[in-house]
């Protein structure tokens, strides 16, 4: 069938925020550079016509901070989470606490497809709302934004972070299994978008042991994109998932950040390479023959994401927890190597089955 354009219109509290697919950028107010001077901590009633997104973070909570960051960038005494839904009025973003999981999901599902974001190294909690917002306008989906202390003075302190916080993270996969089991539609589906470091994540679960304990899907896609981790027995590690339906893993060789992270630790990236042995259920898809040395594109902000359809067919089907066609060839070509697909220069338009 074919596969339609989509308009998407996202209410901002008094302003028309408008994203057109692949085509055309948000206008939305509440589009930023964010920093702290436009965030407030609010204890005023959450507008109900507000862009929404619950964040979990574990950072501290300062309430008189200099410089206003109640949220700097450390971990919080025996590894407190913090539950804020961030919402924006068209001109400034109010963080509002939360008691837990379950309250902040009651404020943002609204029967959308929802999305669990892990952003990855050098990340502020202003910077992580930003890029979370222009999923959520981009896609159309609700936001849960897993918050870490990532804007450490180098890569491998973010990888001994990712270690810290791993038992947060797993907490979290436990909290969306039951909600998912007890609190959402029937056609909803959950699913996570992990971008580089945020994989480490996934992988450092399986590494120490708790993985073994999620061993049912609880989540409908993972998209692995741009992953910052060791591509060297990738495939043995990553097998292991259990947790979701369907395994999605992006590369670019030609990735400048990725390449500076496979210096610094000595090893090759999977978000570069994606060595064998594969991980058994995992889908590859390498974009090196479109993206340049670029890190990142699924937000919309390239060329070539506007002029190549399956730019947004692959993340929009994706991150809404349906199955990516890449059988299409039109947008898809299987790679002579054996290890996936390559992502087509140019596509001609929409179908899928």
């Amino acid at each position: 069938m074919k596969y339609t354009l989509i308009i998407l219109f996202i209410t901002c509290y008094g302003f028309s925020c408008l994203t057109i697919d692949a085509q055309t950028e948000n206008t939305c107010p509440c589009q930023v550079p964010l920093s702290w001077d436009n965030i407030v901590i609010s204890q005023e009633k959450i507008p109900e016509e507000a862009v929404r997104l619950l964040i979990i973070t574990n950072r501290p909570y300062i309430p008189d901070a200099e410089g206003r960051e109640y949220f700097p960038n450390d971990i919080a005494g025996y590894r407190k989470v913090s539950y804020l839904i961030a919402a924006c009025d068209g001109k400034r973003w109010q963080l509002s606490f939360v008691p837990g999981f379950t309250e902040g999901m009651q404020v943002i599902n609204d029967g959308r497809d929802i999305l669990l974001f892990v952003e990855g190294h050098g990340k502020t909690l202003p910077m992580a709302l930003e890029r979370a917002y222009q999923v959520q306008a981009r896609y159309n989906v609700a936001m849960v934004v897993f918050d870490w202390p990532s804007k450490n003075r180098n890569f491998n302190s973010s990888l001994a972070r990712v270690r810290r916080c791993g038992d947060n993270f797993y907490n979290l996969l436990l909290q969306i299994k039951e909600y998912r089991k007890h609190a959402m539609r029937e056609n909803q589906h959950f699913s996570m978008l992990a971008h580089s470091l945020g994989n480490y994540f996934l992988s450092n679960m399986i590494v120490c042991g708790d993985g073994q304990y999620l061993n049912e899907p609880l989540l409908d896609n993972i998209i692995m994109n741009a992953a910052a981790i060791r591509t060297k027995e990738h495939g043995e590690v990553i097998s292991q998932l259990c947790i979701q339906h369907r395994l999605y893993i992006t590369s670019n060789k030609n990735d400048w950040v990725l390449r500076g992270a496979h210096l610094l630790t000595s090893g090759k990236m999977l978000g570069n390479f994606a060595l064998p042995p594969l991980a058994d259920q995992a889908h590859y898809i390498n974009f090196t023959n479109t993206v340049g040395r670029e890190h990142s594109y699924y937000f919309g902000y390239h060329p070539f994401e506007k002029s190549n359809p399956a730019f947004f067919y692959f993340y929009h089907t994706a991150v809404h927890g349906n199955e990516v066609n890449l059988l299409d060839t039109e947008m898809f070509l299987p790679r002579d190597t054996g290890d996936g697909y390559d992502i087509q220069v140019s596509g001609n338009g929409m179908s899928h089955d």
